[in-house]
């Protein structure tokens, strides 16, 4: 076989939705980097990748308020979440229950992609405060949407300029072409399944340990050094010595640097200063330094987001429920394009065991024969 385990380097379809080709992420032809930097919306960005253009004033702010205002779970899933998210298990088992559920409560085959994103959103920050023994809180109306998302995960609302690093955090989050996550929604997209299965699918690719749950592990680590009261580079040295795997660092696409992290590093700073988690700060930036020199590897997009929860007051069991928050957007554009090509995912294997047996001669039940 010639092609490389995981596909790696393979292209498998086309898209028109998000890019990253020449190390440079892009959403239908525009900058990630360039978007982040203007402060766009998280709800722009999130029409943008539905539709492949931008939206003008008009668009953009029915759009908004036609977002926010689906942001509601009915009666059923919250008295369902209730009970389940309590439940002794790791969120991510909670969420793919949950966007299964969704499914279910609701009318399935008249909910469109705003219907689905809005409640996958206020549904995970249910997740998140049930679980910290915290009040359901209502959407606010005169919140836009990653705004609200984050008061009702927090209970605080954001002011600007905790908004525009909130918004910016969603959008580098929102999408990253065929990721294993997502081409397992486009996979079961592909057989015409409903929205809900398809985001459930993803879900549950998302959980593996080799797709979500870095940041977890990337704090986990930063937990480590603290609580130890551990040399940072010690620390490494000790880890790559046993042959361990230094969380946050290195991907498949971006050899010489995540563009994602680059921005994400930025507001990781401004808040450790404003929460008083500098010396965390401190400690990723030691260990970044000394990682590029000795092996060559950048920080990827989950080695600053891990900081960046901790610092919005959220448990690090819960960084992956947002990071599934934020990528709902773009498991829906692909899940729409995939529906629009009416072409079902079915490749080929090649077969590399044993051939030409015979049953006959093998088969322990010779008297029957």
């Amino acid at each position: 076989m010639d092609h490389p385990k995981g596909l790696a380097g393979i292209v498998v379809d086309e898209t028109h939705i998000s890019s990253t080709k020449n190390e440079r992420l892009t959403y239908a032809g525009y900058s990630v980097e360039e978007m982040a930097k203007a402060h766009a919306s998280f709800e722009e960005v999130v029409y943008l990748l539905w539709k492949t253009h931008l939206p003008n004033r008009e668009e953009l702010e029915d759009f908004r308020k036609d977002l926010v205002s689906k942001m509601v779970l009915p009666a059923e899933t919250i008295r369902l979440l209730l009970y389940i998210a309590r439940e002794p298990q790791h969120p991510m088992s909670i969420l793919r229950t949950t966007t299964s559920l969704l499914g279910t409560t609701n009318d399935v085959d008249h909910d469109e992609p705003p219907k689905i994103l809005a409640k996958m959103l206020t549904a995970i920050a249910a997740i998140i405060r049930i679980r910290d023994d915290k009040p359901f809180l209502e959407v606010d109306p005169d919140l836009g949407v990653a705004d609200n998302f984050l008061y009702m995960m927090t209970g605080k609302k954001p002011d600007s300029e905790l908004s525009q690093m909130f918004n910016t955090v969603m959008i580098l989050h929102a999408d990253h072409e065929f990721n294993a996550s997502t081409f397992t929604a486009r996979v079961v997209a592909s057989t015409f399944s409903d929205y809900y299965s398809c985001l459930t699918a993803a879900v549950c690719a998302l959980k593996g340990p080799l797709h979500g749950g870095a940041n977890e592990r990337v704090f986990e680590m930063l937990m480590d050094i603290v609580q130890g009261d551990q040399d940072p580079i010690d620390f490494v040295k000790d880890q790559m010595a046993q042959g361990r795997k230094i969380m946050g660092f290195g991907h498949r696409i971006y050899k010489h640097g995540d563009p994602r992290a680059c921005i994400l590093k930025g507001i990781a700073e401004k808040l450790a200063e404003e929460t008083g988690n500098i010396d965390l700060y401190n400690i990723q930036q030691t260990l970044a330094d000394y990682m590029l020199e000795k092996t060559g590897l950048h920080p990827n997009v989950d080695y600053y987001t891990a900081l960046i929860y901790h610092c919005l007051g959220l448990e690090k069991e819960t960084f992956t429920l947002v990071f599934a928050a934020c990528r709902t957007s773009g498991w829906l554009a692909h899940v729409m394009e995939q529906r629009r090509e009416k072409t079902l995912i079915r490749p080929n294997s090649e077969y590399v065991g044993p051939t030409d047996r015979s049953y006959i001669d093998d088969t322990c039940i010779k008297e029957v024969l």
